[in-house]
Protein backbone atom coordinates (compact mmCIF):
# COMPACT_ATOMS: atom_id res chain seq x y z
CA UNK A 1 0.00 0.00 0.00
CA UNK A 2 1.14 3.57 -0.69
CA UNK A 3 1.74 5.78 2.29
CA UNK A 4 1.12 9.51 2.16
CA UNK A 5 2.71 11.97 4.56
CA UNK A 6 -0.28 14.17 5.26
CA UNK A 7 1.03 15.44 8.58
CA UNK A 8 4.41 16.53 7.28
CA UNK A 9 4.99 20.22 6.50
CA UNK A 10 6.29 21.06 3.02
CA UNK A 11 8.87 23.50 4.40
CA UNK A 12 10.71 20.78 6.27
CA UNK A 13 12.33 19.61 3.08
CA UNK A 14 15.32 21.75 2.28
CA UNK A 15 15.47 23.02 -1.29
CA UNK A 16 18.87 24.71 -0.82
CA UNK A 17 20.29 27.59 1.18
CA UNK A 18 17.92 30.23 2.52
CA UNK A 19 18.29 33.31 0.29
CA UNK A 20 16.12 35.65 2.37
CA UNK A 21 18.96 37.21 4.43
CA UNK A 22 21.04 37.79 1.31
CA UNK A 23 18.12 39.48 -0.47
CA UNK A 24 17.51 41.66 2.60
CA UNK A 25 21.14 42.82 2.61
CA UNK A 26 21.05 43.55 -1.13
CA UNK A 27 17.91 45.68 -0.72
CA UNK A 28 19.47 47.57 2.20
CA UNK A 29 22.60 48.29 0.12
CA UNK A 30 20.46 49.41 -2.80
CA UNK A 31 18.50 51.80 -0.61
CA UNK A 32 21.72 53.14 0.96
CA UNK A 33 23.33 53.90 -2.40
CA UNK A 34 20.16 55.45 -3.80
CA UNK A 35 19.80 57.77 -0.81
CA UNK A 36 23.45 58.81 -0.74
CA UNK A 37 23.53 59.47 -4.49
CA UNK A 38 20.89 62.19 -4.04
CA UNK A 39 23.01 63.95 -1.41
CA UNK A 40 26.08 64.31 -3.62
CA UNK A 41 26.48 67.86 -4.86
CA UNK A 42 27.09 67.89 -8.59
CA UNK A 43 30.41 69.39 -9.61
CA UNK A 44 30.49 72.56 -11.65
CA UNK A 45 32.35 72.09 -14.91
CA UNK A 46 34.98 74.83 -14.81
CA UNK A 47 38.49 74.50 -16.23
CA UNK A 48 40.53 76.20 -13.52
CA UNK A 49 43.82 77.93 -14.27
CA UNK A 50 47.00 76.27 -13.01
CA UNK A 51 49.38 77.65 -10.40
CA UNK A 52 52.59 76.39 -8.78
CA UNK A 53 51.67 77.81 -5.39
CA UNK A 54 48.02 76.97 -4.62
CA UNK A 55 46.84 77.93 -1.16
CA UNK A 56 44.18 76.26 0.91
CA UNK A 57 40.83 78.04 0.81
CA UNK A 58 39.09 78.80 4.08
CA UNK A 59 36.21 76.37 4.69
CA UNK A 60 33.73 79.16 5.49
CA UNK A 61 34.45 81.12 2.31
CA UNK A 62 31.66 82.04 -0.08
CA UNK A 63 32.20 80.64 -3.60
CA UNK A 64 31.62 82.68 -6.75
CA UNK A 65 31.91 80.78 -10.05
CA UNK A 66 32.50 82.52 -13.39
CA UNK A 67 31.79 80.24 -16.37
CA UNK A 68 33.46 80.50 -19.77
CA UNK A 69 30.39 82.25 -21.22
CA UNK A 70 30.50 84.88 -18.45
CA UNK A 71 27.55 83.59 -16.41
CA UNK A 72 27.88 83.72 -12.61
CA UNK A 73 26.99 81.30 -9.82
CA UNK A 74 27.04 82.53 -6.23
CA UNK A 75 27.01 79.58 -3.82
CA UNK A 76 25.47 77.41 -6.54
CA UNK A 77 22.71 79.81 -7.61
CA UNK A 78 22.80 81.72 -10.90
CA UNK A 79 23.04 85.49 -10.45
CA UNK A 80 23.66 88.55 -12.59
CA UNK A 81 26.51 91.00 -12.10
CA UNK A 82 24.01 93.78 -11.32
CA UNK A 83 22.54 91.92 -8.33
CA UNK A 84 25.90 90.58 -7.12
CA UNK A 85 26.72 93.37 -4.60
CA UNK A 86 23.43 93.02 -2.74
CA UNK A 87 23.60 89.21 -2.71
CA UNK A 88 27.22 89.21 -1.51
CA UNK A 89 26.42 91.66 1.29
CA UNK A 90 23.43 89.53 2.33
CA UNK A 91 25.55 86.36 2.29
CA UNK A 92 28.41 88.01 4.20
CA UNK A 93 26.09 89.35 6.92
CA UNK A 94 26.03 86.07 8.87
CA UNK A 95 29.74 85.26 8.49
CA UNK A 96 32.58 86.13 10.81
CA UNK A 97 35.02 86.84 7.96
CA UNK A 98 34.26 88.34 4.56
CA UNK A 99 36.15 85.73 2.50
CA UNK A 100 35.16 85.14 -1.12
CA UNK A 101 36.68 82.51 -3.40
CA UNK A 102 36.44 83.22 -7.14
CA UNK A 103 36.35 80.06 -9.23
CA UNK A 104 36.85 81.39 -12.77
CA UNK A 105 37.24 79.32 -15.91
CA UNK A 106 40.61 79.85 -17.59
CA UNK A 107 38.84 80.90 -20.81
CA UNK A 108 37.08 83.87 -19.18
CA UNK A 109 38.30 87.29 -20.25
CA UNK A 110 40.30 89.10 -17.59
CA UNK A 111 38.04 92.13 -17.84
CA UNK A 112 35.02 90.05 -16.87
CA UNK A 113 36.84 88.69 -13.81
CA UNK A 114 37.82 92.21 -12.72
CA UNK A 115 34.21 93.37 -13.20
CA UNK A 116 32.96 90.52 -11.01
CA UNK A 117 35.62 91.20 -8.37
CA UNK A 118 34.68 94.87 -8.19
CA UNK A 119 31.00 94.00 -7.84
CA UNK A 120 31.80 91.55 -5.04
CA UNK A 121 34.10 94.07 -3.33
CA UNK A 122 31.34 96.69 -3.40
CA UNK A 123 29.09 94.10 -1.74
CA UNK A 124 31.45 93.80 1.24
CA UNK A 125 33.85 91.00 0.29
CA UNK A 126 37.24 92.12 1.58
CA UNK A 127 39.28 88.90 1.35
CA UNK A 128 39.04 87.74 -2.29
CA UNK A 129 41.07 84.77 -3.48
CA UNK A 130 41.13 82.57 -6.59
CA UNK A 131 40.62 78.82 -6.80
CA UNK A 132 43.29 77.22 -9.01
CA UNK A 133 44.54 73.75 -9.89
CA UNK A 134 48.04 72.82 -8.74
CA UNK A 135 50.48 72.77 -11.64
CA UNK A 136 52.92 69.92 -12.10
CA UNK A 137 56.47 70.85 -11.16
CA UNK A 138 58.84 70.79 -14.18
Amino acid sequence: MIEFDYGRDLTERSAGPDLTPMIDVIFQLLIFFLLTSFLIIPAINVALPRSRSPEATPPSALTLTVHRDGSLLLAGQEVGVEELPSLVSAAMAGRSEAALVVQADRGVAFGRVVEVMEAARSGGATDISFLVQPAAEP
